[in-house]
């Protein structure tokens, strides 16, 4: 014979083996059987019992009205010929033989991989959902109970997605989890990973768009590095990920770690740039070593100021070590106290302190790293730590950090302000090559880069190239003169210098996002691709530049949807990034949101012509789809 069934999740159900309704008229009847149910074959004491539901009367009221629905609850098993309430003096039992519980079949099917499906589609909602009315003390059970049924929930989705096939009860669930709770990340996760199994990559792009917006909108904030890596990845072709909550703290081959801003224990705003100069020195100089894997400086410093547990923040940026360190100025002189992290444990690996005159500050970073790297990967010839480097004099070193924060800046009158402290740099120390390469780029920057007339152009490659002459082991300064080649057209010099840079700085994600695209320039679209990816991993939260790049990785590839979803992510497009835009929408067919697009263009740039926009040094085939796209948009020849 079939057992009765009673349902637990997602509301109250009893019914007899014939499928009958067993009614219990009163809802603290179906409160109480659902409290034993869930503790059977255990003896429950009639005081804890009547205390529960009817503790807000007198003890020999509560202790009738306690008689009263067992004896309820004994009749409508009656109906089906059971009797499953056991009654003693002082307590009550409930035998679950002949009744289908589907919360403990819930939790029994969880932990067995092969019936995964079953349990998803048994959770039907919280536990005892939509039954209102409670006493603050069976409240005070049931509120924990439903916690932990729907975490198990979660775990049962993600467990599901991880094996990359598809499944509709995990995909049901994960949706309803999601309406109770819509800033569930994992959950979001999840679903991301079932939709790309069902082939629906689209509805997995789509959805990361809705949990970054719900959780800007209600908690303003961006959504978790874990997040972020997998819609990258379905977003570049890569394969889900599994099991997110594994991935910080781990990355293949190479020990991983960040660096973040100094604190200023002086106190003094004039230290504050400091702080974060030294930060990005060292990340510079353990960027050299290709054994390690190393946070861009630009997420650091993002994550930094938004967290405060260096747990989080090790989650966040997905590494296992972290380096925090504190300036502290005495007079003349300098403390600096640097701290190796295990990120997941907070146990500290090593810890040294460094006294110096505060005018040889820019020293410091080049012992600071060598220190490191002995402590993580064993000795290391000092000769790798680029001890030729020009040690720059402090307050040029102090005009190049200040520069550096006002360049490409919002505000008015920023980049303005970058060339003039970058001037300053050079002024007081001629020797400095990477100020002379910024002071290059700065004019670039200034006169809105590929619009730059051709003077200005000329003047900041004759600057960079100094840069590089004077430091030719600089990273950076090839990477600057090779975003000036690419402004001029002569992208062979560009690909030089920017592998270059690469080449003296594997970690250096700026570099690799260019690369990227010198890559798919020449028709390599999938390394482009790699490339751009892997510089998003060494720089998660990036600027948005990046975003831009890997579009027009996209678009050259001809996957204009992929490129329209990159491109979005520019939060204000200037009528450059508009232009792509609408040529997207032109090869789409999507003819009415080109229009748009075009027009924002022309009311960005009235002068704008599709028969200018690129110069020597793209390929026939990508100048021909590039400005086809524009033209399907409708923008003026």
């Amino acid at each position: 014979m079939a057992p009765c069934s009673l349902t637990l999740l997602g509301g109250f159900e009893l019914r007899s083996p014939d499928g009958d309704d067993l009614a219990l008229s009163t809802r603290k009847d179906r409160l109480l059987l659902a409290y034993l149910a869930l503790n059977a074959g255990r003896p429950l004491a009639r005081d804890r019992l009547a205390g529960l539901l009817w503790g807000d009367r007198g003890e020999t009221q509560a202790r009738d009205s306690l008689r009263q629905s067992l004896a309820a609850i004994r009749q409508a098993f009656r109906q089906a010929g059971l009797d499953p309430v056991a009654s003693e003096r002082d307590s009550v039992s409930f035998n679950p033989s002949g009744v289908q519980i589907d919360v403990m079949d819930f939790e029994r099917l969880v932990t067995d991989a092969r019936t995964r499906a079953e349990p998803a589609a048994l959770y039907r909602g919280p536990l005892l959902d939509g039954i209102d009315g409670m006493t603050s003390e069976f409240e005070a059970w049931l509120a924990p109970e439903r916690e932990r049924l729907a975490s198990i929930a979660v775990r049962l989705v993600e467990q599901i997605a991880d094996s990359a096939a598809p499944s509709e009860p995990a995909t049901c669930l994960a949706r309803q989890l999601l309406a109770r709770d819509p800033l569930c990340e994992p959950v979001y996760r999840a679903l991301m990973r079932l939709h790309v199994a069902a082939g629906e990559r689209a509805a997995a792009l789509k959805l990361y768009t809705t949990c970054r917006d719900a959780l800007r909108k209600e908690l303003a904030t961006s959504p978790e590095l874990q997040t972020e890596t997998l819609y990258r990845d379905i977003l570049t072709d890569r394969p889900a990920q599994t099991t997110p909550a594994k991935q910080a703290a781990v990355t293949p081959d190479r020990p991983s770690l960040a660096v973040l801003p100094f604190s200023n224990l002086s106190r003094d705003p004039e230290l504050d740039h400091l702080c974060e100069g030294l930060a990005e020195d060292i990340i510079t100089g353990l960027g050299r070593f290709r054994f390690l894997f190393v946070i861009d400086r630009h997420s650091s410093s993002m994550i930094a100021k938004q967290e405060g547990d260096v747990v989080a923040i090790g989650r966040r940026l997905g590494v296992a070590h972290l380096v925090q360190g504190s300036l502290q100025r005495r007079g003349d002189r300098v403390r600096i106290t640097v701290r190796l992290l295990d990120a997941t444990t907070r146990l500290q690996m090593w810890v040294e302190a460094y006294d110096h005159l505060f005018a040889d500050l820019a020293n410091i970073p080049d012992a600071i790293t060598g220190a490191l790297v002995t402590t993580i990967h064993g000795q290391v010839e000092s000769a790798l730590l680029e001890q030729s480097r020009h040690k720059p004099k402090l307050a040029a070193y102090d005009c190049l950090l200040r520069g550096m924060k006002h360049l490409r800046g919002y505000a008015p009158g920023d980049n303005e302000r970058a060339i003039e402290l970058f001037q300053q740099a050079i002024e007081l120390d001629p020797d400095y090559a990477l100020a002379h390469a910024y002071r290059g780029f700065a004019d670039v920057v200034a006169n809105n880069y590929d619009d730059s007339p051709p003077e200005v152009l000329h003047q900041a490659l004759k600057m960079a190239a100094k840069a590089v002459a004077m430091d030719e082991h600089s990273g950076r300064c090839h990477w600057l003169l090779g975003l000036i080649h690419a402004y001029r057209g002569e992208f062979e010099d560009e690909e030089r210098h920017n592998r270059r840079a690469l080449a003296l700085n594997p970690n250096d994600a700026n570099a690799l996002t260019s690369v990227g695209a010198i890559l798919a320039s020449l028709g390599r679209y999938d390394e482009g691709i790699d490339r751009v990816r892997e510089a998003m991993r060494l720089n998660p939260y990036h600027p948005e530049w990046y975003w831009i790049s890997l579009g027009n990785v996209f678009y050259l590839a001809s996957r204009y949807e992929d490129a329209l979803e990159a491109y979005k992510h520019r939060t204000d497009p200037g009528y450059w990034v508009m232009a792509r835009i609408a040529a997207c929408y032109g090869q789409l067919g999507r003819i009415a949101e080109a229009k748009a697009a075009a027009a924002e263009v022309i009311r960005l740039k009235p002068s704008f012509r599709v028969s200018t926009v690129f110069r020597e040094g793209w390929s026939e085939r990508d100048v021909k789809n590039v400005r086809d796209g524009m033209r399907k948009a409708g923008l003026p020849e």
